[in-house]
């Protein structure tokens, strides 16, 4: 590996989030609020000490990049990052250091997990500076990193497949720079647009831009305890639903669809998939919400079944009813619901819809081919077949998804936290939802966990923002070995 091309992209990183942290800076000194030093000092740290980095470490064109070198810039990167983010919280006094660390990787992996109890008693730079790393994390700080630095110009390539992992990755510019500024350019189009229907639904101009950052990043922070239940508004929880499917939409189609080629992005198989997927929970969900007398009203119950099923199908996690409190079998539906996932190539978490559909047709080609041994049944996904490599990467990432619940619950479970918690937790920040059954998801029971816990969920919401194999292969003696 090399430790100048490492640090060289580590020191950007560093300078890029310090130059993103003199917004919160900037709006607390206009507020006056107070807050501005504890933003601006490690803002300004944060961006010499990048850029000195980054000039001391810079190099000719030709240098070679390992494959290695990749995996860790882009691990460090988000450690670092996190790091780095969780310093207004720590200085303003609003956590300690260990839960302003694992607020600031639930706010850069997306997953929403956090240890402030009341968002309304909260600094509102501190509300700003937290929504702003889910968005940030959102499309990924690599990614932005390539878009907006071409100087860079090494293992670009590598970078984005590792920091946004794709199972069926189809790219959408002949150079990657270009791709990243593509995919930017909608995010940034998203974000803009959601804020905007928020506004016009009635939310004030800090709420809006708040919300709209987390949606398009399917995060899921609120500036509200009861999170979008505390704005008991029709028209928001509208605008807030089609902003999380279209958040958990693979970006690639928004490029297809901006290009003219509709169809082929309409008649996308992952996509069609994913809204069945949400729609049939909706559905089931409004059924036995009625059915078993949860709600007296049919409208209603439709109304908070297609909310949350759009929410943690894309991994966001926001509220508009104490799902906790609904029926077993509505609840084992937003589990599984979680798990899935949101599309590829998009800012959700879980399994990802389209691993979930070419499993379920391997499976199916297996059955068949047990009555037909003979048959030649090719697997494939959008017209394309897809390589049989694939199809055992896909086996190995579901092995290795349910391995990881089973030893992160191990692991939690140790710290004499029950059974059903300590899986809930693991589970909550494998796929990047920060919520699951019981207490797990309340601020409360994130808090009250001893620091260690913290720091190895904190490890596992890394493990489920990189998709897992970008991390796990550091902890293999293979890639150690020179």
């Amino acid at each position: 590996m090399h430790i100048k091309v490492i640090a060289n992209a580590l020191g950007v990183v560093a300078a890029a989030l310090g130059a993103a942290m003199l917004v919160p800076g900037i709006f607390a000194a206009f507020t006056g609020e107070g807050n501005a030093p504890i933003f601006l000092v490690p803002a300004f740290a944060s961006i010499v000490g990048g850029g000195v980095l980054f000039y001391f470490t810079r190099r000719n064109e030709n240098t070679y990049v390992s494959i290695r070198d990749v995996f860790l810039i882009v691990s460090l990167g988000w450690i670092g990052v996190a790091a780095i983010g969780s310093i207004p919280f720590a200085v303003s006094g609003t956590l300690s250091p260990v839960n302003a660390f694992f607020d600031s990787m639930a706010g850069f992996t997306t997953t929403g997990a956090s240890t402030i109890l009341v968002p309304e008693d909260t600094a509102a730079s501190i509300l700003l500076w937290r929504s702003m790393s889910q968005w940030a994390g959102g499309i990924g700080i690599i990614v932005l990193f390539v878009s907006i630095a071409p100087i860079v110009g090494f293992g670009a390539t590598q970078l984005y497949s590792a920091e946004m992992p794709n199972p069926t990755q189809e790219r959408i510019t002949p150079r990657i720079q270009d791709t990243a500024k593509v995919l930017t350019y909608i995010y940034l189009s998203l974000t803009v647009g959601i804020s905007a229907a928020l506004l016009l639904a009635g939310m004030g101009l800090f709420d809006a831009v708040n919300h709209a950052f987390t949606t398009v990043a399917t995060g899921g922070y609120s500036t509200r305890s009861d999170s979008i239940a505390a704005f008991d508004s029709a028209p928001i929880e509208a605008v807030i639903i089609v902003g999380m499917i279209l958040s958990g939409t693979n970006f690639t189609l928004y490029f297809f669809a901006a290009q003219g080629r509709l169809r082929r992005a309409a008649t996308s198989p992952e996509l069609l998939a994913y809204l069945g997927i949400i729609a049939t929970g909706a559905l089931i969900m409004t059924g036995s919400l009625y059915f078993f007398d949860y709600n007296d009203s049919l409208l209603r119950s439709f109304r908070e079944a297609l909310f949350q099923s759009a929410s943690l199908s894309s991994g966001t996690a926001f509220s508009t009813a104490d799902w906790n409190a609904w029926d077993s079998f509505s609840q084992a539906i937003l589990m599984v619901l979680m798990a899935i996932g949101g599309c590829a190539g998009s800012t959700s978490g879980g399994i990802k819809v389209v691993r979930i559909v070419l499993l379920a047709k391997s499976a199916a080609q297996d059955a068949f081919r047990m009555i037909h041994p003979r048959a030649v049944t090719p697997l494939t996904m959008n017209g394309r077949v897809v390589p049989e490599r694939l199809r055992v990467a896909f086996l190995g990432f579901f092995f290795v998804y349910g391995a990881t619940l089973a030893v992160g619950t191990l692991l939690i479970a140790l710290h004499q936290v029950p059974l059903g918690s300590a899986f809930g937790a693991v589970f909550a920040c494998v796929n990047i939802t920060g919520t699951s059954l019981g207490p797990v998801g309340d601020p409360d029971f994130y808090a009250a966990l001893p620091a260690s816990a913290k720091f190895i969920l904190a490890f596992f919401m890394l493990l489920g923002r990189l998709e897992l194999f970008t991390v796990l292969v550091l902890l293999t003696p293979a890639f150690w070995r020179t």
